[in-house]
């Protein structure tokens, strides 16, 4: 058994990788467009039925014509049956996928693991290929919807805890990472509501992050707040691009910055709370509607948390030690 599983460390088995990744990028579109919740299915719809079909004409997609990639570059992007455009983002999400489940081969079954038991490398990409799928699902609901769906984020991070016990993490890191993912975005929307007498924030991002920590522990969580926060208010300081706002966007922006370069001094923990000081003064100086324009946008914070994530995933190691994340 022992030497099969070895056959996986191999290109072939890097292969394997990425075509498994395309199969599950395929599926992921089926998540993302299914699972969110509408006016005519208000609970969302199953992912099992009906089969694969165009959502044009509802013609059956055959199996030939649902082959990631190389069915959308033959048919060019179009239904078989009716011509209607399919959109590129099928394309994109099975790309991602793809590409992501070859990243967690190399860093576990590749040379990133090579030190380690065939075994635990075998578990170690199981749950890395299964925690980047939960992050692009996640990713392109929240890009579609404004929503973290909590009946995929709560069981994932359930399963995500136990992952982290089967690849010998101490028991209490899962329940502390998940405490405090929930619980820093739960104590951000408290304190906006203090400053600004008005309801702000929604809770969403907090389960994501909770799931975060399940598996990647209060390290993870603060990582994916700095990467999210200073990527996600570039692209908000693009929306708010206005006089005045920019300027206090910029100094919001300035002011992650600031604390991302402090965490190489002082550490992870020390620099968010320079992060939550800094722009709560920055709130309280602002006008309550500049102040809600600027925390309520018309893009998520989801996907930036969930990049961060993704890449302490992979990263963690060079990570805590250049970054000092222990302290």
């Amino acid at each position: 058994m022992r030497e099969q599983l070895e056959v996986l460390t191999t290109v072939p088995g890097a292969v394997f990788a990425v075509v498994l990744g395309l199969l599950w990028g395929s599926f992921a579109n089926v998540c993302i467009y299914r699972w969110p919740p509408s006016e005519e299915f208000p609970r969302g719809r199953s992912v099992v039925r009906p089969g694969s079909h165009c959502s044009a004409c509802k013609a059956p997609i055959a199996w030939y014509d649902n082959l990631p990639i190389l069915s959308y570059v033959w048919l060019r992007g179009h239904c078989r049956t009716c011509k209607a455009a399919f959109s590129p983002r099928y394309l994109l999400v099975e790309a991602l996928t793809g590409a992501l489940f070859g990243v967690a081969w190399w860093f576990t079954l590749g040379t990133g693991g090579m030190f380690y038991p065939i075994d635990e490398r075998v578990l170690g990409f199981v749950v890395d290929a299964t925690f980047v799928f939960v992050m692009v699902v996640v990713t392109f609901i929240d890009i579609d919807h404004k929503l973290i769906l909590i009946k995929l984020i709560v069981p994932a991070a359930i399963g995500f805890y136990v992952a982290g016990l089967l690849l010998g993490h101490v028991w209490w890191q899962g329940l502390v990472g998940a405490a405090m993912g929930y619980g820093i975005p739960w104590l951000i929307a408290w304190l906006y509501y203090r400053v600004t007498g008005r309801e702000g924030l929604g809770l969403g991002d907090g389960f994501l992050l909770g799931a975060v920590g399940a598996l990647l522990g209060w390290r993870g969580v603060l990582f994916a707040m700095l990467v999210g926060g200073l990527t996600g208010s570039a692209v908000t300081l693009r929306k708010l691009a206005t006089p005045g706002r920019a300027a206090m966007a910029a100094a919001a922006i300035g002011a992650i910055v600031a604390a991302g370069m402090l965490a190489g001094v002082v550490g992870a923990g020390t620099a968010l709370c320079a992060v939550l000081i800094l722009l709560l003064v920055l709130l309280r100086r602002m006008r309550s509607d500049e102040a809600r324009e600027l925390m309520i946008t018309e893009i998520p914070f989801g996907p930036f948390l969930a990049m961060g994530a993704v890449f302490y995933l992979f990263a963690a190691p060079w990570i805590e030690v250049n970054f000092r994340l222990y302290s």
